[in-house]
Protein backbone atom coordinates (compact mmCIF):
# COMPACT_ATOMS: atom_id res chain seq x y z
CA UNK A 1 0.00 0.00 0.00
CA UNK A 2 1.42 3.10 -0.67
CA UNK A 3 1.30 5.41 2.77
CA UNK A 4 1.53 8.52 0.82
CA UNK A 5 -1.78 8.66 -0.86
CA UNK A 6 -4.31 10.84 1.21
CA UNK A 7 -6.16 9.09 3.78
CA UNK A 8 -10.00 8.74 3.43
CA UNK A 9 -12.21 7.09 5.72
CA UNK A 10 -15.94 5.90 4.73
CA UNK A 11 -18.53 5.42 6.81
CA UNK A 12 -22.15 3.77 5.81
CA UNK A 13 -24.06 0.94 7.31
CA UNK A 14 -25.54 -0.51 4.51
CA UNK A 15 -22.53 -2.30 3.21
CA UNK A 16 -23.65 -2.02 -0.26
CA UNK A 17 -23.09 1.77 -0.70
CA UNK A 18 -19.94 1.60 1.86
CA UNK A 19 -18.19 -0.35 -0.53
CA UNK A 20 -19.52 1.04 -3.55
CA UNK A 21 -17.52 4.56 -2.16
CA UNK A 22 -14.56 2.21 -1.44
CA UNK A 23 -14.31 1.13 -5.06
CA UNK A 24 -14.34 4.83 -6.51
CA UNK A 25 -12.22 6.23 -4.22
CA UNK A 26 -9.47 3.50 -3.18
CA UNK A 27 -7.67 3.87 -6.99
CA UNK A 28 -6.60 7.39 -5.55
CA UNK A 29 -6.88 7.34 -2.19
CA UNK A 30 -5.73 5.32 0.94
CA UNK A 31 -9.36 4.54 2.32
CA UNK A 32 -10.63 2.82 5.14
CA UNK A 33 -14.14 1.54 6.19
CA UNK A 34 -16.19 2.42 8.79
CA UNK A 35 -19.83 0.60 9.43
CA UNK A 36 -21.47 3.83 11.16
CA UNK A 37 -20.67 6.61 13.26
CA UNK A 38 -19.50 5.41 16.35
CA UNK A 39 -16.98 2.79 14.40
CA UNK A 40 -16.06 6.08 12.71
CA UNK A 41 -15.03 7.81 15.66
CA UNK A 42 -12.98 5.41 17.22
CA UNK A 43 -10.89 4.73 13.56
CA UNK A 44 -10.54 8.31 12.93
CA UNK A 45 -8.74 8.81 16.38
CA UNK A 46 -6.17 6.60 15.74
CA UNK A 47 -5.67 6.67 11.65
CA UNK A 48 -6.37 9.97 11.62
CA UNK A 49 -7.39 10.29 7.70
CA UNK A 50 -7.34 13.83 5.67
CA UNK A 51 -11.03 12.84 4.71
CA UNK A 52 -14.29 11.71 6.27
CA UNK A 53 -16.76 10.74 3.68
CA UNK A 54 -19.78 10.13 5.72
CA UNK A 55 -23.59 8.71 5.60
CA UNK A 56 -26.02 10.77 7.86
CA UNK A 57 -28.54 7.96 9.14
CA UNK A 58 -26.90 5.45 10.66
CA UNK A 59 -27.03 3.42 14.14
CA UNK A 60 -25.63 4.47 17.25
CA UNK A 61 -24.03 7.51 16.31
CA UNK A 62 -25.61 9.67 13.79
CA UNK A 63 -23.28 11.64 11.05
CA UNK A 64 -24.30 14.79 12.39
CA UNK A 65 -23.28 13.71 15.87
CA UNK A 66 -20.18 12.18 13.62
CA UNK A 67 -19.40 15.74 12.37
CA UNK A 68 -19.27 17.67 15.55
CA UNK A 69 -17.05 15.10 17.38
CA UNK A 70 -14.68 15.08 14.19
CA UNK A 71 -14.55 19.08 14.02
CA UNK A 72 -14.69 19.71 17.79
CA UNK A 73 -12.06 19.94 20.67
CA UNK A 74 -11.14 16.52 20.39
CA UNK A 75 -11.55 16.09 17.08
CA UNK A 76 -8.56 16.33 14.08
CA UNK A 77 -7.10 19.79 13.23
CA UNK A 78 -8.03 20.49 10.35
CA UNK A 79 -10.10 17.50 8.71
CA UNK A 80 -12.52 17.70 5.74
CA UNK A 81 -15.87 16.06 5.92
CA UNK A 82 -18.39 15.07 3.20
CA UNK A 83 -22.08 14.06 4.51
CA UNK A 84 -23.81 11.79 1.75
CA UNK A 85 -27.72 11.15 2.16
CA UNK A 86 -30.28 9.87 0.45
CA UNK A 87 -32.27 12.80 2.55
CA UNK A 88 -32.15 16.01 -0.04
CA UNK A 89 -33.96 18.34 2.44
CA UNK A 90 -32.89 21.92 2.93
CA UNK A 91 -33.07 21.43 6.27
CA UNK A 92 -30.60 18.36 6.61
CA UNK A 93 -28.22 20.57 4.36
CA UNK A 94 -28.36 23.03 6.90
CA UNK A 95 -27.78 21.22 9.90
CA UNK A 96 -24.85 19.49 8.29
CA UNK A 97 -23.51 22.49 7.55
CA UNK A 98 -23.99 23.70 11.61
CA UNK A 99 -22.74 20.60 12.88
CA UNK A 100 -19.25 20.74 10.63
CA UNK A 101 -19.81 19.49 7.40
CA UNK A 102 -17.65 21.21 4.44
CA UNK A 103 -19.73 19.76 1.59
CA UNK A 104 -23.26 17.57 1.15
CA UNK A 105 -23.78 15.31 -1.15
CA UNK A 106 -27.02 13.54 -2.24
CA UNK A 107 -26.69 10.06 -3.20
CA UNK A 108 -28.31 8.85 -7.03
CA UNK A 109 -26.33 7.48 -10.11
CA UNK A 110 -23.44 9.68 -11.10
CA UNK A 111 -20.45 7.66 -9.89
CA UNK A 112 -18.07 10.82 -10.80
CA UNK A 113 -19.71 13.07 -8.45
CA UNK A 114 -18.42 11.90 -5.47
CA UNK A 115 -14.88 11.59 -7.05
CA UNK A 116 -14.86 14.93 -8.12
CA UNK A 117 -16.06 16.39 -4.71
CA UNK A 118 -13.14 14.96 -3.05
CA UNK A 119 -10.87 15.87 -5.47
CA UNK A 120 -11.81 19.45 -4.83
CA UNK A 121 -12.16 19.33 -1.02
CA UNK A 122 -8.72 18.19 -0.87
CA UNK A 123 -7.41 21.11 -2.92
CA UNK A 124 -9.30 23.79 -1.74
CA UNK A 125 -9.86 25.38 1.40
CA UNK A 126 -13.04 25.96 1.54
CA UNK A 127 -16.17 24.36 -0.68
CA UNK A 128 -19.83 25.31 -0.03
CA UNK A 129 -22.21 23.07 0.65
CA UNK A 130 -24.18 21.97 -2.33
CA UNK A 131 -26.28 19.23 -3.58
CA UNK A 132 -25.07 16.55 -6.05
CA UNK A 133 -25.33 13.22 -7.01
CA UNK A 134 -23.21 9.57 -6.63
CA UNK A 135 -22.58 6.58 -7.24
CA UNK A 136 -23.54 4.36 -10.11
CA UNK A 137 -25.96 1.47 -11.50
CA UNK A 138 -22.73 -1.29 -11.56
CA UNK A 139 -24.26 -2.99 -9.10
CA UNK A 140 -28.11 -2.83 -9.96
CA UNK A 141 -28.87 -5.91 -9.69
CA UNK A 142 -28.43 -5.73 -6.44
CA UNK A 143 -31.18 -3.48 -5.92
CA UNK A 144 -34.85 -4.83 -6.05
CA UNK A 145 -37.72 -1.99 -7.08
CA UNK A 146 -40.23 -2.80 -4.19
CA UNK A 147 -42.10 -0.71 -1.35
CA UNK A 148 -45.35 -2.39 -0.24
CA UNK A 149 -46.69 -3.13 3.01
CA UNK A 150 -49.39 -6.51 2.41
CA UNK A 151 -51.53 -9.23 4.40
CA UNK A 152 -51.20 -6.66 7.66
CA UNK A 153 -53.03 -8.66 10.49
CA UNK A 154 -54.44 -7.95 13.78
CA UNK A 155 -52.17 -8.62 16.63
CA UNK A 156 -54.51 -11.89 18.51
CA UNK A 157 -52.13 -12.66 21.61
CA UNK A 158 -54.02 -11.65 24.55
CA UNK A 159 -52.93 -8.61 26.76
CA UNK A 160 -51.91 -7.06 23.94
CA UNK A 161 -53.46 -4.07 22.90
CA UNK A 162 -52.72 -0.37 20.65
CA UNK A 163 -54.68 2.75 21.05
CA UNK A 164 -54.49 5.70 19.37
CA UNK A 165 -54.80 8.98 21.52
CA UNK A 166 -53.67 11.32 18.74
CA UNK A 167 -53.27 10.85 15.08
CA UNK A 168 -52.95 14.24 13.49
CA UNK A 169 -49.77 15.73 12.02
CA UNK A 170 -48.59 19.38 12.47
CA UNK A 171 -50.89 20.93 14.72
CA UNK A 172 -53.78 20.19 16.70
CA UNK A 173 -56.93 20.62 14.70
CA UNK A 174 -60.17 19.65 17.39
CA UNK A 175 -63.24 20.11 15.41
CA UNK A 176 -66.59 18.65 13.79
CA UNK A 177 -64.56 17.19 10.89
CA UNK A 178 -62.28 15.28 13.24
CA UNK A 179 -64.86 13.83 15.40
CA UNK A 180 -63.94 10.19 14.18
CA UNK A 181 -60.24 10.07 15.05
CA UNK A 182 -59.83 13.10 17.18
CA UNK A 183 -57.64 16.34 16.61
CA UNK A 184 -54.65 15.19 18.84
CA UNK A 185 -51.44 15.32 17.43
CA UNK A 186 -49.02 11.77 17.24
CA UNK A 187 -49.86 9.24 20.36
CA UNK A 188 -50.20 5.86 20.73
CA UNK A 189 -50.59 3.83 23.77
CA UNK A 190 -49.35 0.12 23.50
CA UNK A 191 -50.19 -2.39 26.18
CA UNK A 192 -48.07 -5.97 26.42
CA UNK A 193 -50.08 -7.10 29.84
CA UNK A 194 -48.52 -5.12 32.64
CA UNK A 195 -45.85 -3.16 30.09
CA UNK A 196 -46.74 0.23 29.18
CA UNK A 197 -45.31 1.83 25.67
CA UNK A 198 -45.74 5.01 24.00
CA UNK A 199 -44.89 6.08 20.89
CA UNK A 200 -44.69 9.82 20.70
CA UNK A 201 -45.81 12.74 23.02
CA UNK A 202 -48.08 14.74 20.65
CA UNK A 203 -51.50 16.68 22.25
CA UNK A 204 -52.75 12.89 22.37
CA UNK A 205 -50.94 11.76 25.46
CA UNK A 206 -52.45 14.35 27.55
CA UNK A 207 -55.81 12.76 27.34
CA UNK A 208 -53.74 9.12 27.96
CA UNK A 209 -52.24 10.69 31.05
CA UNK A 210 -55.51 11.63 32.65
CA UNK A 211 -56.77 8.01 31.56
CA UNK A 212 -53.87 6.13 33.48
CA UNK A 213 -54.07 8.09 36.71
CA UNK A 214 -57.82 7.36 36.95
CA UNK A 215 -56.81 3.43 36.23
CA UNK A 216 -53.91 3.48 38.45
CA UNK A 217 -55.50 5.23 41.15
CA UNK A 218 -52.48 6.48 42.73
CA UNK A 219 -50.22 3.32 42.76
CA UNK A 220 -47.05 3.86 40.95
CA UNK A 221 -47.01 3.92 37.08
CA UNK A 222 -43.94 2.87 34.95
CA UNK A 223 -43.79 3.69 31.24
CA UNK A 224 -41.75 3.81 28.33
CA UNK A 225 -41.75 6.69 25.47
CA UNK A 226 -40.48 6.52 22.15
CA UNK A 227 -40.19 9.70 20.12
CA UNK A 228 -39.71 9.70 16.61
CA UNK A 229 -38.67 13.20 16.21
CA UNK A 230 -38.84 16.29 18.30
CA UNK A 231 -40.50 18.55 15.47
CA UNK A 232 -43.47 20.14 17.41
CA UNK A 233 -46.52 17.83 16.98
CA UNK A 234 -44.68 14.82 18.52
CA UNK A 235 -43.69 16.52 21.58
CA UNK A 236 -46.09 19.61 22.55
CA UNK A 237 -48.03 16.91 25.05
CA UNK A 238 -45.10 16.27 26.61
CA UNK A 239 -45.24 19.51 29.75
CA UNK A 240 -49.10 17.94 29.66
CA UNK A 241 -48.53 14.41 30.75
CA UNK A 242 -49.78 14.38 34.21
CA UNK A 243 -48.46 11.21 35.60
CA UNK A 244 -44.65 12.85 34.63
CA UNK A 245 -44.99 15.57 38.08
CA UNK A 246 -46.07 12.55 40.46
CA UNK A 247 -43.02 11.53 42.53
CA UNK A 248 -44.13 7.81 42.14
CA UNK A 249 -44.12 7.56 38.78
CA UNK A 250 -41.28 6.35 36.18
CA UNK A 251 -40.53 6.71 32.59
CA UNK A 252 -37.88 6.59 30.84
CA UNK A 253 -38.29 8.40 27.99
CA UNK A 254 -35.85 7.19 24.60
CA UNK A 255 -34.97 8.31 20.87
CA UNK A 256 -31.17 9.14 19.17
CA UNK A 257 -29.41 11.66 20.15
CA UNK A 258 -29.96 15.49 18.87
CA UNK A 259 -28.67 16.98 15.69
CA UNK A 260 -26.63 19.51 18.07
CA UNK A 261 -26.99 18.09 21.65
CA UNK A 262 -28.44 15.57 23.81
CA UNK A 263 -31.75 14.62 23.39
CA UNK A 264 -32.90 15.51 26.63
CA UNK A 265 -31.74 19.37 26.43
CA UNK A 266 -34.18 19.30 23.72
CA UNK A 267 -36.92 18.58 25.95
CA UNK A 268 -35.38 20.92 28.85
CA UNK A 269 -35.61 23.87 26.08
CA UNK A 270 -38.98 23.75 25.15
CA UNK A 271 -40.00 23.96 28.76
CA UNK A 272 -37.61 27.26 29.34
CA UNK A 273 -39.50 30.18 30.81
CA UNK A 274 -40.19 31.98 27.69
CA UNK A 275 -42.28 29.00 26.80
CA UNK A 276 -43.62 27.17 29.70
CA UNK A 277 -44.45 28.07 33.61
CA UNK A 278 -42.67 25.16 34.74
CA UNK A 279 -39.53 23.50 33.75
CA UNK A 280 -38.39 20.09 33.03
CA UNK A 281 -36.08 20.04 36.72
CA UNK A 282 -39.77 20.99 38.28
CA UNK A 283 -41.92 17.84 37.07
CA UNK A 284 -41.31 15.90 40.32
CA UNK A 285 -42.06 11.68 38.56
CA UNK A 286 -38.46 9.74 37.63
CA UNK A 287 -37.40 11.09 33.98
CA UNK A 288 -34.57 8.73 32.50
CA UNK A 289 -34.00 10.31 28.97
CA UNK A 290 -32.01 7.50 27.07
CA UNK A 291 -30.59 7.61 23.72
CA UNK A 292 -30.74 4.75 21.49
CA UNK A 293 -27.75 3.32 19.73
CA UNK A 294 -29.25 0.17 18.96
CA UNK A 295 -32.26 -2.37 19.86
CA UNK A 296 -33.38 -2.02 23.10
CA UNK A 297 -35.07 -5.12 25.89
CA UNK A 298 -37.68 -3.88 28.05
CA UNK A 299 -40.61 -5.61 30.05
CA UNK A 300 -40.20 -8.84 27.39
CA UNK A 301 -40.39 -6.56 24.46
CA UNK A 302 -37.67 -5.51 22.24
CA UNK A 303 -37.92 -2.24 20.12
CA UNK A 304 -35.53 -1.29 17.75
CA UNK A 305 -35.29 1.83 15.60
CA UNK A 306 -34.42 2.45 11.73
CA UNK A 307 -34.24 6.27 9.97
CA UNK A 308 -36.27 7.46 8.06
CA UNK A 309 -36.61 9.96 5.08
CA UNK A 310 -37.81 13.76 7.08
CA UNK A 311 -36.06 16.77 7.73
CA UNK A 312 -34.22 16.73 10.50
CA UNK A 313 -33.45 13.57 12.58
CA UNK A 314 -36.57 10.83 12.08
CA UNK A 315 -36.66 7.26 13.43
CA UNK A 316 -39.43 4.33 13.22
CA UNK A 317 -39.78 1.86 15.81
CA UNK A 318 -40.61 -1.76 15.77
CA UNK A 319 -41.50 -3.30 18.82
CA UNK A 320 -41.57 -7.44 19.20
CA UNK A 321 -43.40 -8.83 21.85
CA UNK A 322 -45.48 -12.00 22.58
CA UNK A 323 -44.86 -13.13 19.40
CA UNK A 324 -46.19 -10.26 17.65
CA UNK A 325 -44.64 -7.19 15.88
CA UNK A 326 -45.73 -3.78 15.90
CA UNK A 327 -43.86 -1.36 13.36
CA UNK A 328 -44.53 2.57 13.65
CA UNK A 329 -43.51 4.13 10.56
CA UNK A 330 -43.92 8.03 11.42
CA UNK A 331 -43.36 10.85 9.09
CA UNK A 332 -41.59 9.57 6.42
CA UNK A 333 -41.21 10.32 2.39
CA UNK A 334 -40.54 7.76 0.28
CA UNK A 335 -37.07 7.65 -1.19
CA UNK A 336 -38.53 6.97 -4.90
CA UNK A 337 -41.31 9.87 -4.74
CA UNK A 338 -38.68 12.26 -3.93
CA UNK A 339 -35.48 11.60 -5.64
CA UNK A 340 -36.81 9.41 -8.95
CA UNK A 341 -37.00 6.00 -9.19
CA UNK A 342 -33.39 4.91 -9.62
CA UNK A 343 -30.84 2.26 -7.91
CA UNK A 344 -30.22 4.42 -4.38
CA UNK A 345 -34.13 5.10 -4.19
CA UNK A 346 -35.41 1.65 -4.91
CA UNK A 347 -32.86 0.10 -2.23
CA UNK A 348 -33.64 2.60 0.15
CA UNK A 349 -37.43 1.76 0.12
CA UNK A 350 -36.87 -1.73 0.35
CA UNK A 351 -34.59 -1.11 3.94
CA UNK A 352 -37.90 0.19 5.27
CA UNK A 353 -39.81 -2.50 3.45
CA UNK A 354 -37.54 -4.81 5.61
CA UNK A 355 -37.71 -3.04 8.67
CA UNK A 356 -41.36 -3.57 8.40
CA UNK A 357 -41.95 -6.98 7.25
CA UNK A 358 -43.64 -9.59 9.32
CA UNK A 359 -45.31 -7.09 11.07
CA UNK A 360 -48.47 -8.02 12.52
CA UNK A 361 -49.60 -4.22 12.66
CA UNK A 362 -48.25 -1.41 10.52
CA UNK A 363 -48.55 1.85 11.33
CA UNK A 364 -47.58 4.34 9.27
CA UNK A 365 -48.70 8.21 8.49
CA UNK A 366 -50.84 8.96 4.94
CA UNK A 367 -50.76 12.49 5.01
CA UNK A 368 -51.79 13.50 1.72
CA UNK A 369 -53.93 12.50 -1.53
CA UNK A 370 -51.88 11.79 -4.71
CA UNK A 371 -53.41 15.45 -5.69
CA UNK A 372 -52.16 17.13 -2.71
CA UNK A 373 -48.61 15.11 -2.78
CA UNK A 374 -47.64 17.11 -5.91
CA UNK A 375 -47.66 20.22 -4.06
CA UNK A 376 -46.57 18.85 -1.58
CA UNK A 377 -43.28 17.12 -2.54
CA UNK A 378 -40.17 17.46 -0.39
CA UNK A 379 -42.10 18.23 2.62
CA UNK A 380 -41.58 15.10 3.72
CA UNK A 381 -44.66 13.04 4.46
CA UNK A 382 -46.44 10.13 2.35
CA UNK A 383 -49.20 10.01 0.38
CA UNK A 384 -52.26 7.81 0.77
Amino acid sequence: MDTKKTRILVVDDDELLRSLSFDILSEEYEVMEAFDGQDAWEKAQSWKPALVVTDLMMPRMHGLELCSLLKGPKGIPGIKIIVTSSKSYDADMEQAKKAGADCYIVKSSDTGKLLSGVRKLLSERDVSIAPQDIFSSKKADLFKPVFQFSNTRQPEAEGLKVRFWGTRGSCPCPGANTVRYGGNTACIEVRAGKLLIILECGTGIRELGARLMKEFDGNPIEGHIFVGHTHWDHIQGFPFFVPLYSSKNSFNIYSVRGAHGSFQSIFSGSMASDYFPIPLGGMNGKINFVEMSGPMDIGGARVSYRHLNHPGLCIGFRIETRGKVITYIGDHEVFSRLSGDNEISRHQDAEILDFARGSDILIREAQYTEEEYAKKKGMGAQHF
